[in-house]
């Protein structure tokens, strides 16, 4: 599971923004005072974001808060997407079945 602060820092990097304009952003949507500082704070984990700001990111970014809180099926789908991306473009079809297996196997073992 990622931090808060790395997911923010995500959210900031794809949008490319520095840490100013994107509370910035926050700030002119929903009125609120989040500083340059904040956010640095925020993505080195030094300090997490009360729940105002999440709530400004979440509006003013169209996130979820599953997403900035690394729950849910945002943290699932984060899991088969770092399984994919271990998956070479020319694996063969009996390893694609035997990772198939792998992973009912992995659900069974849930229930």
């Amino acid at each position: 599971m990622h931090s808060i602060g790395a997911v923010i820092k995500k959210i900031r990097t794809e949008r490319k923004l520095s840490q100013e304009e994107f509370a910035n952003r926050i700030n002119n949507k929903m009125n609120m005072s989040i500083t340059k500082g904040m956010v640095s704070k925020w993505e080195k984990d030094l300090i997490e974001p009360k729940v105002s700001a999440i709530k400004g990111i979440v509006a003013t970014y169209g996130v979820s808060m599953d997403e900035i809180l690394g729950v849910g099926e945002y943290a699932r789908n984060s899991k088969i997407n770092v399984i994919a991306a271990h998956i070479d473009d020319d694996v063969t079809e009996e390893e694609l079945e035997n990772i198939k297996s792998y992973i009912e196997f992995i659900k069974n073992q849930r229930k």
